[in-house]
């Protein structure tokens, strides 16, 4: 079974520092060019995992619930804590991991995002997936309280703790089952392609 997970959010330049000030998203007026020439032609269904300035943008939104009212997609979260409310932490590389920051201020920025699509969308996300796959000790608590069924964050056999990001080496590539705060979730890790010589063997 293939899953696409697309993440949807402003437009920047990755090799510039974070910035609040790029909340740009006028390319998603022609994501349905990728429904007409691809998606529609193979069956897929994706789930768009959309920020605050997607969700903000009514342009934007215009688009994305035009395609999920025709059953062409599924609306989920993903949380880019620099330009998502509330503002209160300095813009930092290691700040742009949202687990990295007080628990407090992730839930908030969480619980104001998901409120927000639910409202812009009329359905409440339920697949989640962290904007730099920024998980951190409490963000599948925070996520399961707020309804959500799935996790997407996971990259496996990925450490990215050079600039304090989370460490998933130990993460393999099959889907599985885990328990935050009482409740069960599903884990579906991102697609990571090795030469099979260097594959880490399967357990």
């Amino acid at each position: 079974m293939l899953t696409v997970v697309v993440d949807t959010e402003e437009e920047f330049d990755w090799n510039q520092p974070f910035s609040r000030s790029n909340t740009s998203t006028q390319s998603i007026a022609a994501q349905p060019l990728a429904h007409q020439r691809v998606f529609d032609k193979y069956g897929v269904v994706p789930t768009y995992v959309i920020d605050w300035p997607v969700v903000s943008d009514p342009a934007a939104v215009k688009v994305l619930k035009g395609l999920m009212l025709q059953g062409r997609c599924e609306i989920g979260t993903h949380l880019h804590p620099w330009v998502s409310p509330p503002y209160e932490e300095e813009v930092s590389v290691f700040n742009s991991y949202a687990g990295n920051l007080p628990k407090e201020l992730e839930d908030k920025k969480l619980e104001t995002l998901t409120d927000a699509i639910e409202a812009a969308f009329g359905v409440r996300p339920i697949v989640f997936k962290a904007g730099r796959y920024g998980v951190g000790p409490h963000t599948a608590e925070t996520i399961a309280k707020l309804g959500y069924l799935i996790d997407a964050s996971v990259v496996p056999y990925t450490r990215m703790t050079a600039d304090g990001g989370p460490d998933f080496s130990g993460h393999g590539i099959d889907p599985f089952w885990f328990d935050a705060g009482g409740k069960t979730l599903l884990e579906l890790p991102a697609t990571a392609g090795y030469p099979s010589s260097t594959l880490p063997a399967r357990k």
